[in-house]
């Protein structure tokens, strides 16, 4: 499962919780001050949830999960408008066997039309990659939570942002008739139909990237961005140049749309 967690403009009352796990894992470890890595152990169980170490996963369990967050992360790092990478795990937090979580990398205001389609692409990245490396006999409902986002996402661009041709710019507060309906979930369908087909043909192209970030997920558990970057390196050559291009663009354009 996976979910697109955001820690978004703090308040103080955020900070003040953050410092606090900071301060008792210092307090764990017989630490005199907080220090970076107990601040990042706070942040991470702020956005990612507490780590179920107890938690038994069987070596197939992890395999599918490894390529699920996998196939979530190796689509972020490929699309124009995705939120950078923070972290990939495969240790169960939460309520989730595994996640990417992604942040922004400078404050939203307004949110472009290309933003959203690349959280679309991001969504759908994991049950794509289940289908590929499985088979679609053996994908599972740890796709289920990523459809919900997706489809609400798709929905809210449709009938709330006016990012549809077909329906056309308007913002449709409540359920209208029957008629207008079909023609919105028609579109949504389309949204989310095309960014499954967009996933599919980029997952193919990147499958070696894609088996490598598993194997790792598999072997660390853990990966922080920079980690990530090393091991797809040999895979995508001037990617990561592209991806720093790519989000320099996105916020100028946020600063035009401020």
């Amino acid at each position: 499962m996976w979910w697109l967690d955001e820690l978004e403009s703090s308040s103080g009352t955020d900070l003040a919780n953050l410092v606090n796990i900071a301060a008792i894992k210092a307090a764990v470890e017989g630490a005199e001050k907080v220090n970076a890595s107990q601040l990042e152990f706070a942040k991470d169980r702020i956005i990612m949830g507490t780590e179920r170490k107890t938690m038994f996963l069987s070596e197939d369990s992890k395999k599918l999960t490894a390529y699920h967050e996998s196939g979530h992360a190796i689509v972020a790092l490929n699309t124009e408008g995705a939120h950078p990478i923070h972290k990939a795990t495969i240790m169960p937090r939460g309520s989730a066997l595994g996640m990417v979580t992604q942040l922004p990398s400078n404050d939203e205001t307004s949110i472009s039309k290309k933003q959203l389609l690349a959280r679309l692409d991001v969504c759908m990245g994991g049950r794509v990659a289940e289908e590929l490396i499985f088979g679609l006999d053996h994908i599972t409902t740890g796709a289920s939570s990523d459809l919900s986002t997706a489809t609400e996402l798709a929905q809210y661009m449709v009938s709330a942002c006016g990012m549809s041709d077909e329906i056309g710019p308007v913002h449709i507060k409540e359920r209208p008739g029957s008629e207008m309906q079909s023609r919105i979930d028609a579109e949504v369908v389309k949204l989310l139909r095309d960014a499954y087909n967009r996933v599919k043909a980029l997952l193919k192209k990147h499958e070696k990237a894609l088996h490598a970030l598993a194997n790792a997920l598999l072997e660390y558990e853990t990966l922080s961005s920079e980690e990530i970057k090393r091991i797809l390196l040999p895979y995508n050559g001037r990617l990561f140049e592209d991806i720093e291009q790519q989000q320099q663009q996105v916020a100028e354009e946020e600063l035009v749309l401020a």
